[in-house]
């Protein structure tokens, strides 16, 4: 991973990172009792940048380069708005959005693939396009040492599977900092 730290918008900060990866023993979306496991590799970029006092916007970009992966490339795009607007300094609003594209070998064998022999396609349609994802969270502080955010996130064509119905997750994370 390489980084830097970059003063743009007024001289607010902003972190800008080029990534690469490799996973010598992935397993493969076509897993079976006889696969054998795989590398992975593949680069990325990531940039927050704040673009005001308690905004910053942020992007990421991660493209597989090798492996069989359900999907090859993935885009995120959003916001986090800190608490300092309404009076909660350590609090934050973030939304996101995003989506993955399905593999053209994932493409290819999603109706059919049948790892385990057993007669019946394992996943069973044609995946294709790209699942979109959709978050909003709310990072509360109740002190120094503990926040709680809750999350909620909408999925569309999940596995990109455009058939499939929407899904909706909510979830909740708790950080101890000390």
């Amino acid at each position: 991973q390489a980084d830097t730290l970059q003063k743009f918008f007024g001289g607010r900060d902003g972190n800008y990172r080029l990534y690469v990866w490799h996973n010598g023993q992935a397993t493969p979306y076509q897993d079976s009792e006889d696969s054998s496991l795989e590398a992975h590799t593949g680069w990325g970029a990531s940039i927050d940048q704040h673009v005001g006092e308690a905004v910053t916007l942020f992007g990421r970009y991660g493209h597989e380069t090798a492996g069989h992966v359900r999907f090859d490339r993935a885009l995120a795009l959003g916001a986090e708005v800190g608490g300092d607007y309404w009076n909660r300094a350590g609090d934050a609003l973030g939304l996101a959005m995003g989506g993955q594209r399905v593999s053209s070998e994932f493409h290819e064998n999603s109706l059919t693939w049948d790892a385990n022999g057993d007669g019946i396609p394992d996943f069973g349609y044609q995946a294709s396009g790209t699942e979109r994802v959709m978050e909003m969270y709310y990072r509360y502080r109740l002190n120094k040492l503990f926040e709680l955010s809750p999350d909620v996130q909408l999925i569309q064509r999940p596995g990109g599977n455009g058939a499939a119905p929407n899904m909706t997750i909510l979830g909740a994370r708790a950080q101890l900092t000390f």
